[in-house]
């Protein structure tokens, strides 16, 4: 029997929203009051419960009953990597993602969802179960990742973590800057990036100057005429530069199987990136909708699938 799937993009703790989109979807919960659909479709998470968001404790209880429920599958989005990560020992002392200013920032909402001793415990247990989930799927009929399916990437990852689950050992060697590990694990969860040229810097969404810039992975950067075209930021410096291909990794996705992500805080209208290819994060947490997508086993990907709460 056909499974299809409806993939789900990052939600960062909007359990509201979450709800109403899988009603709309046509789930309903069972007697334990976990969400099925009555032909046995599934849902795929595809990353970033956590941070940010107002409801991440039910978030997560969602998701986790949902997955531990057989409803639904999921796979670790750069948030969850960088909470565990913020909560492992480093045995050079301190943890593998320091607790800088801007860390705690950035995981400040999930912190004060488990400050009591009681929920730090209930905390620990997800953690434990976030180590489950895969960094990556690969199933009949299409790919799911969190920011970039890059094959040389994906196959080192397997061969490191044969279930792409990770481990403790795995991440300390991960959070080592210059290591296989660490490559792998930021271009996976976080997505391809590039130098800006001439020494050119952004400030991001949370206020961080940046000299390296996400690119669009999924399409062939021989194809832009202007940086905008490539770059994931569009800086008014570069508006009338030419656009320099040559200087460029040439590789993009070009495999006909659909692969589905999210991370990209996408705005405006959803819409399919290329005919195998999709982002499914309009930016909830910024405002945005909670994107999902329809799957019927099909190949070539169609905006008429794309679904969302009006």
């Amino acid at each position: 029997m056909n499974i299809y799937y409806d993939l789900i993009g990052d939600i960062h703790g909007h359990a509201d929203e979450l709800c109403a989109l899988l009603h709309h979807l046509g789930y309903r919960p069972d007697a334990a009051g976990v969400p099925h659909h009555p032909s046995g479709r599934q849902v795929i998470f595809l990353g970033d419960y956590v941070d940010r968001g107002p409801k991440i404790r039910e978030t997560l209880s969602l998701v986790r009953g949902m997955v531990e429920g057989g409803a639904a599958l999921a796979i670790l989005g750069n948030h969850e990597y960088n909470a565990l990560a913020f909560w492992q020992k480093d045995p050079a002392g301190g943890h593998l993602r320091p607790h800088r200013p801007w860390h705690i920032m950035q995981h400040l909402e999930t912190i004060k969802e488990f400050r009591t001793p009681e929920l730090y415990r209930e905390w620990q247990g997800y953690l434990a179960w976030l180590r489950t989930l895969p960094l990556a799927l690969e199933l009949p009929g299409l790919r799911a990742v969190h920011a970039c399916w890059e094959p040389r990437h994906i196959d080192y990852l397997r061969g490191e973590l044969p279930d792409l689950c990770l481990t403790p050992d795995f991440m300390l060697r991960a959070s080592r800057r210059g290591t296989a590990e660490f490559e792998a694990i930021e271009v996976t969860l976080k997505g391809r990036e590039v130098r800006l040229p001439g020494g050119l810097t952004f400030a991001d969404k949370d206020g961080h100057h940046r000299d390296l810039t996400r690119v669009r992975w999924w399409q062939n950067p021989a194809t832009a005429a202007a940086y905008h075209e490539y770059f994931l930021e569009d800086l008014p410096e570069l508006r009338n530069r030419a656009f320099d291909f040559a200087s460029l990794d040439p590789w993009y996705y070009q495999d006909e199987k659909p692969v589905f992500f999210g991370h990209y805080w996408l705005r405006g209208e959803p819409q399919i990136l290329q005919p195998h290819a999709v982002c499914l994060d309009y930016s909830v947490a910024r405002g945005g909708q909670l994107i999902g997508y329809r799957w019927d086993g099909e190949q070539t990907l169609s905006a008429d699938k794309l679904v969302w709460v009006p």
